[in-house]
């Protein structure tokens, strides 16, 4: 028991709070509210059984102990993320509402102690400046304005980013940006603190891969991982006599009429036996508009492409292109965000007024071993030369 309940807290117990008390709120009365909301989602009816059935009452009543006053709010969001953790389910999103800083009238929505690393600045740069590549330890870029550390804290087991290098007013050398606990295998997640208005949020099952983690980049590394930044939403293209290509950034409701008109468009021209599906990136949306894909590609040899923000119904589709009988899956393993949904995905606001809870209405239970990991592609590409090249080298092999 005293394993299950760790699991679910030991991101948070070394994190110091950075707001300072002026500002508070009835944090019981938002976990209840919380609670009630988790408690209807299918996530939890599938996972919350048995002895994670009691270990969840367990810390709800361990949490309420912690809540009988008032208490500063990032502290009651960092005990409300201990509650909402439990459950493994990353569509399932708890916020905070009101920014911490408007940086526009340069003054601040809560009053707050930004945390800042004990750390020598100068210190730390040289020591990260000789991690290699394939460290998660190093110096990144965040945005073009930002020089972000990454080191390793033996007494709080997680990773710490600080601000080495800004050229925001927002942020100073020496504020933490974030902290980072490893799950599994190269994922992470992440207690992050805004880049705009160093609002905190936790951003789940992020791959630390190729030097990059979610958006902090080092120097130096390729983005053959990503599409070009001209590519149209929806595209095909004939790149050889022997093989097509289909890319598609998602399958949004908010996009039905370009998909379907997109489907009409290429269900006669798909006449090469490749076909390279380009998922990369793919934010998912409605398997109404992916899955009648599936049959135009029945009878080809269909290479499928992703990378690890391949999310939702782009990792389901994945899974139902590689049921097919000649499928390959190339590139990097998924985002790991497919097992539930959001069907009306509305947001509930706590009755303290300063957080928003979005809980998933949607099952798709049947693809949890996948969920905060992710789908392994069965080749893996490298990071040094485009993905399409390799894709066309490969099946140029495969002849």
């Amino acid at each position: 028991m005293k394993h299950l309940i760790a699991f679910g807290t030991i991101f948070f117990f070394g994190i110091s709070f950075a707001f300072t008390q002026n500002e508070t709120c009835n944090c019981k009365a938002d976990l209840d509210f919380i609670v009630s909301k988790l408690k209807k989602m299918p996530s939890y009816k599938k996972q919350i059984k048995g002895d994670k059935k009691e270990n969840f009452e367990t810390v709800y009543k361990m949490l309420s102990l912690q809540m009988k006053q008032p208490i500063a709010i990032e502290a009651c969001f960092k005990l409300l993320l201990k509650q909402t953790n439990l459950i493994n389910d990353n569509h399932l999103s708890l916020s905070i509402k009101q920014p911490f800083l408007d940086i526009n009238s340069n003054t601040r929505k809560i009053d707050f102690n930004h945390p800042e690393t004990d750390r020598n600045i100068e210190d730390l740069k040289n020591e990260l400046s000789q991690k290699k590549t394939n460290s998660i330890e190093g110096i990144y870029n965040y945005s073009t304005s930002l020089k972000v550390g990454i080191y390793y804290d033996d007494n709080k087991n997680q990773y710490i980013g600080v601000i080495l290098e800004s050229n925001l007013k927002q942020w100073e050398i020496g504020d933490i940006s974030f902290y980072a606990y490893k799950t599994i295998n190269n994922k992470y997640n992440i207690y992050h603190y805004k880049l705009e208005n160093k609002t905190p949020r936790l951003l789940k099952s992020l791959t630390f891969e190729n030097g990059r983690l979610w958006s902090y980049k080092k120097k130096g590394t390729s983005d053959v991982e990503f599409i070009k930044k001209n590519q149209k939403s929806f595209t095909f293209k004939q790149l050889n006599e022997n093989t097509q290509y289909l890319y598609f950034a998602n399958f949004s409701n908010s996009k039905k009429k370009d998909l379907l008109a997109f489907y009409e468009e290429t269900k006669n021209k798909l006449t090469a036996k490749n076909i390279i599906v380009d998922l990369r990136s793919n934010t998912g949306g409605n398997k109404k508009y992916s899955d009648p894909f599936i049959k135009l590609l029945k009878h080809k040899n269909v290479y499928i492409l992703t990378n690890a923000f391949t999310a939702s119904n782009g990792e389901q589709f994945t899974l139902k292109l590689k049921k097919l009988k000649h499928a390959t899956h190339l590139g990097q393993t998924t985002f790991g965000v497919i097992a539930y949904g959001l069907n009306y995905g509305r947001s509930y606001t706590t009755p303290s007024k300063y957080f928003s809870v979005t809980p998933t209405d949607m099952n798709f239970h049947k693809y949890f071993q996948y969920e905060s990991i992710g789908i392994k592609p069965d080749i893996t590409l490298d990071f040094k030369t485009d993905w399409i090249r390799q894709t066309l080298d490969i099946i140029s092999e495969n002849k």
